[in-house]
């Protein structure tokens, strides 16, 4: 009788073997890829959240200003501003860097202000306010920063 075992041993090659490896390597790759884009995805996540809370912040500012502003005229008051109501010069918020909101008066830089009537009665306002706010993410070490501009009328 032969010995069929050892028959088929001799004739084995080691594939196997090969096979194994390559599929082995193929699997790490695409554990290292998915690595790479989860790692990815969480530094675009970070990135939206400390845009997001920026700006939720600084709008958080800006309508507390706006609050400020209309408890001031309602009752009989001048609001505060940052410049003198008659300067229309163009305010340009790059390298500041407050935590105080800018406030202008802007009604009377129009043509018609607070002087004349305009035709239409619903284009009537006697007092028109550009807010500025600026707010980071979070106070220490900063990785984002937002500012918003917006026209209040009381």
């Amino acid at each position: 009788m032969k010995n069929y075992s050892s028959l088929s041993r001799a004739r084995q090659s080691g594939a196997v073997l090969y096979v194994a490896l390559i599929m082995l390597i193929l699997l790490a790759l695409i554990g290292v890829i998915a690595m790479q884009v989860a790692g990815l995805q969480e530094r675009m996540s970070a990135n939206y959240q400390a845009g997001n809370a920026a700006f939720q912040n600084a709008e958080s500012v800006a309508r507390l200003k706006e609050h400020e502003l209309e408890e001031q005229v309602n009752a009989g008051g001048n609001p505060t501003t940052n410049l003198p109501p008659t300067d229309c010069s163009a305010f340009d918020v790059h390298g500041w860097d407050s935590a105080a909101p800018f406030v202008r008066r802007l009604d009377l830089c129009f043509s018609w202000g607070a002087l004349d009537m305009p035709a239409d009665e619903a284009e009537r306002t006697d007092q028109i306010y550009q807010v500025t706010a600026y707010s980071r993410d979070r106070p220490a070490f900063p990785s984002s920063e937002s500012v918003i501009d917006t026209v209040f009328i009381p």
